[in-house]
């Protein structure tokens, strides 16, 4: 090894050994921000999905389908859905007896950052569950006043002056599965449905979340990052940290706001 090469080899690492370290978002993190972007940064819209049962017509039985979809906060649940159903949309269809009530609605990032074309890097989720109809003239008011809260504008198709015949329902959560961006630096995989549920505790005020967010970071061309490095699943090392090429300042901003994040988990 010349001289040259020995200065770069030994520059490169120093450079390693100095750059500060920027650790993977954690499960009980990534809990926190699935509730987050449920209920504050979707817009309370996602993709609602269902599949098409044996008995559907040629050519579409077997295949999943899914369309843009209304959704509000469940009253009183802690991380279901409040969904206005319509038996003549094909996606509710597939969910009513006697086929299985089983639904998926993915949930975006809405807000989106600047001009950038982040949405590989932003976070989704997908949450499945079952469809139960809200029955009692109670509850039926209660989701009522939830899901006008959420989407004013459906005052013109709402029940029981809507153009088609509709029910309130719950979507009951069963499953959670949070892509919370490329998998060097954040979440992929199954969150569990009780720490799921229990990070409702955990939430930041509206204010807080649209205000200190997760940047999605896109991949530079000279990053040297592979797929697995980007879209690795974790499956239980949450702890895993990466020297990333970052300046000191994008870091100890970053520490600041993961610092104030912690704290809303303790």
């Amino acid at each position: 090894m010349d001289r040259m090469t020995r200065w770069t080899a030994l520059l490169t690492l120093a450079l390693a050994a100095i750059a500060p370290a920027t650790a993977r978002e954690t499960l009980d993190e990534a809990a926190v921000h699935a509730r987050e972007l449920v209920a504050y940064r979707s817009r309370n819209t996602g993709t609602l999905m269902s599949v098409f049962p044996d008995d559907a017509q040629v050519p579409t039985p077997g295949l999943p389908f899914g369309l843009q979809e209304y959704y509000a906060h469940y009253p009183d649940s802690n991380g279901d859905l409040l969904l206005l159903a319509m038996p003549i949309a094909a996606i509710y269809r597939n969910a009513l007896p006697p086929h299985a009530p089983n639904l998926t609605m993915t949930i975006n990032d809405m807000y989106g950052f600047g001009n950038g074309n982040l949405a590989a890097g932003r976070m989704r989720v997908a949450l499945f569950g079952t469809l139960e109809r809200v029955e009692g003239d109670r509850e039926i008011e209660k989701c009522k006043q939830a899901y006008l809260e959420a989407h004013p504008d459906a005052r013109g198709w709402i029940p029981p002056g809507g153009p088609h015949a509709a029910f309130y329902a719950r979507f009951r959560v069963n499953k959670v599965y949070a892509f919370n961006g490329f998998g060097d630096v954040a979440f992929i995989g199954w969150v569990p449905l009780d720490l799921y549920r229990s990070s409702g505790a955990k939430m930041r005020s509206a204010k807080e979340v649209h205000r200190d967010w997760p940047v999605p970071r896109q991949p530079q061309e000279n990053d040297d990052l592979g797929v697995v490095d980007l879209f690795g699943e974790q499956a239980g090392d949450h702890g895993v940290v990466r020297i990333m090429p970052v300046s000191r300042e994008a870091v100890a901003h970053e520490e600041k706001r993961r610092e104030r994040f912690r704290v809303q988990l303790a």
